[in-house]
């Protein structure tokens, strides 16, 4: 067995000891937007904050979306049922109480769907105003932030 003498030794174990405590990995930085990014660095919760945000602006938008596009169809089809009672109405023989009275029931229930409509119409107006208040706050909390990848990867992955 050969021995090292003191000096070498000890070389050898400060080489070991600087290589454990080397530098940290550079810093990578993410920016929420499409700007330089601006202001401090978002700490952790802030940066936990702002993804918690952005995926309820993702979210609702793409709830929306399909609200939206599900309440277009309905309103069409409502313009279509109103239209073809109108014609109904036109060609009514009013001498004839059971059909005055079908076309009568007929009428109500196209109410009362339109009052359902505008209920839902409603209720989705009350959902993009919440989103488009979501939208500022990310807007002004998140956009153009600057955040550290690593606390970002750390957050997704629950820690």
């Amino acid at each position: 067995m050969r021995v090292l003498p003191p000096i070498v030794a000890t070389l050898a174990v400060l080489t070991a000891a600087a290589g454990a405590h080397a530098a940290p990995e550079k810093l990578r930085l993410g920016i929420f937007g499409q700007g330089k990014g601006a202001g401090p660095l978002l700490t952790k919760a802030e940066l936990r904050d702002c993804l918690a945000l952005q995926e309820r602006v993702r979210g609702g938008s793409q709830e929306a979306l399909r609200e939206r596009d599900e309440l277009e169809k309905r309103k069409a089809e409502l313009l279509r049922e109103r239209e073809d009672i109108q014609a109904a109405l036109d060609k009514l023989d009013v001498a004839n109480a059971e059909a005055v009275e079908q076309h009568k029931a007929r009428a109500m229930a196209h109410d009362k769907a339109v009052e359902a409509f505008t209920a839902r119409s409603g209720a989705f107006n009350g959902m993009v105003g919440a989103l488009e208040a979501d939208r500022a706050s990310f807007q002004q909390r998140c956009d153009n932030r600057r955040f550290d990848q690593a606390d970002e990867e750390a957050l997704r992955k629950g820690k």
